[in-house]
């Protein structure tokens, strides 16, 4: 009775999963990042502009680029271990600590006075970069119970001696945990990712053998945890005007779950972003993108390149599986859209070099995969229980076959071998690319 009960559950939800890979809402970027404010080594998800600033203030240009196409954002905050948070004391009373460990929190002014809405009250002030937050107390309890949804701070009850007013005052002792990221730091991040669920990763290290260990790493995730994702990678800035540059970063990727950035130069904010950072955008864009759409010709807010390439250039990250923005008229477009993929395997085939045909590709495991685990163990191992999932799979692709993500004549059916706790199931599906190449036979009469 309870299989039952879930069984139209899963066709649900399968139709919803489908449904929502139209809508740019439903990609998310993984983001780690380095600032003076945040939470300090932890995944914190940002749905839109209002979390993103009370989580950094909008002051993080990766997350800020990467968040442009209206993807999903998870921002990990890496530091030294060393970040410490401002604060303001009165012994016996309070303290008053910065939300957040770093450097911003010296920038926090608190004052104690009268309150200007609940007379016979103090009133706690705060001011932050955003707004100033007012807090009516009787006692110090009512103000710690209060200050629990403060967006910069935090109190802590001392002692039973009453609170002091006090003068506007800027919280101090606020230290940051910013240092030069090293193979260490990127050991780290992988492992405190690697259950996320993600559609891109944005990758701030531009070290070639960093690089090569988050290949490893997604390619781990992959084939251990069951979770396909792409991984956007880019360059030292000082090698951005060398194609050459770029083309080693592909070639030395070659996966189509990996996507090398060769964009450098302003963008339209007037900040001069560097590949490297710029990988953020392209991150955010294929996490935003719906996998029935390409990237390709997608206008880039680039107002000046830091060089325009050359014919010969274009053609040799064409080759190499570079992604890169050439000028068209009076903007700029991504020429193809295209991932590091160029030396075939075993296993590959020449249209996964395309982000649209990987990312629907990995889309549909995700999707199939994440409303499996919701359900496993609540369908019996028998030809019925396979043709509820069966069915719930087929309702799903009907929808993405209309979408223009796959082609017709898929087909997804039960393999009828279940035998204990397992049991197989064939999907046989095409993604669909998109038109690039235009060739138009002309006779003249």
């Amino acid at each position: 009775m309870t299989i039952q009960r879930e069984r139209p559950g899963a066709t649900v939800d399968l139709i919803a999963k489908a449904q929502e890979r139209v809508l740019p809402k439903s990609g998310v970027v993984l983001v780690p990042y380095q600032a003076e404010w945040g939470a300090p080594n932890t995944m914190v998800k940002m749905t839109g502009y209002d979390e993103r600033i009370a989580e950094t203030f909008g002051e993080v240009d990766t997350i800020e680029l990467a968040a442009e196409g209206g993807a999903t954002i998870i921002g990990y905050r890496m530091t030294n271990g060393a970040a410490a948070r401002a604060s303001y004391t009165q012994p016996d009373a309070i303290k008053i600590e910065a939300l957040y460990p770093g450097l911003r929190g010296n920038d926090m002014k608190v004052s104690i006075g009268a309150s200007t809405a609940e007379p016979g009250k103090k009133e706690l002030q705060v001011k932050g970069p955003i707004k100033t937050e007012k807090f009516s107390f009787a006692g110090t309890d009512e103000l710690v119970t209060k200050t629990a949804q403060s967006s910069y701070v935090r109190v802590t009850k001392l002692g039973t001696t009453a609170v002091a007013d006090q003068d506007e005052t800027q919280l101090q002792g606020g230290a940051s945990g910013n240092a030069t990221l090293t193979a260490a730091d990127s050991t780290a991040l992988f492992t405190a990712v690697s259950g996320a669920d993600f559609d891109s990763m944005y990758l701030p290290f531009d070290d070639p053998a960093i690089q090569a260990a988050a290949k490893q790493f997604m390619g781990d995730r992959r084939t251990k945890n069951k979770k396909l994702s792409t991984l956007v990678i880019g360059g030292n800035s000082n090698d951005d005007g060398n194609m050459e540059k770029h083309v080693e970063r592909s070639v030395a990727q070659n996966a189509r779950y990996v996507v090398n950035c060769a964009i450098a130069g302003q963008h339209n904010n007037g900040k001069t972003y560097g590949s490297l950072q710029w990988a953020a955008w392209v991150a955010g864009m294929i996490a935003a993108t719906p996998a029935h759409e390409s990237l390709t010709a997608v206008v880039v807010p680039l107002k000046k390149a830091l060089k325009d390439w050359g014919y010969t250039e274009i053609l040799n990250a064409l080759s190499t599986g570079t992604l890169i923005a050439t000028r068209d008229g009076d903007v700029y477009i991504i020429e193809s859209a295209v991932n590091t993929l160029s030396v075939l395997g075993s296993n590959d085939r020449e249209d996964y070099g395309k982000i649209r045909v990987s990312m629907t590709l990995d889309q549909i495991v995700n999707d199939l995969m994440s409303v499996g685990k919701k359900y496993k163990g609540k369908l019996s191992n028998n030809d019925l229980g396979g043709a509820v999932f069966v069915g719930a799979g087929q309702a799903y692709m009907q929808i993405r076959e209309q979408q223009g993500a796959i082609d017709t004549g898929w087909t997804f059916t039960d393999l009828k071998n279940g035998v204990g706790d397992r049991r197989g199931f064939l999907l046989s599906a095409k993604p669909l690319d998109a038109i690039e190449y235009f060739d138009i036979d002309w006779e003249v009469l």
